[in-house]
């Protein structure tokens, strides 16, 4: 399952990273691995997980293609993880917005 989450075309690496680590921090989830995607050069692929819940929500950005997505394993798929990715988007996007 993937969820994309739309870029304004002014972010900066720096700013999404921060953006989607925030958000991660703002949920209490914990970054179980941060790396590249072998399948999207130059990447930044993330897992996190909340607390000993089951289930893994990921993260990758591409900043090639400025692209951002979540996903969720079909194997770790459940009403938890589905949830976690839904708040995840919202907390990323809204950390997106101009500061006012």
């Amino acid at each position: 399952m993937r969820l994309d989450i739309p870029l304004p075309s002014t972010l900066t690496l720096m700013a999404v990273w921060a953006a989607v680590e925030q958000a991660a921090r703002e949920l209490g989830l914990t970054v179980t691995l941060r790396t590249t995607s072998a399948q999207y050069p130059g990447s930044t692929h993330w897992h996190f997980k909340q607390g000993r819940t089951r289930g893994i929500v990921e993260a990758t950005y591409w900043p090639q293609q400025h692209r951002l997505w979540l996903s969720i394993k079909p194997r770790a798929l459940s009403e938890h993880t589905l949830e976690l990715a839904e708040r995840l988007r919202a907390e990323i996007e809204r950390n997106l917005l101009p500061k006012a």
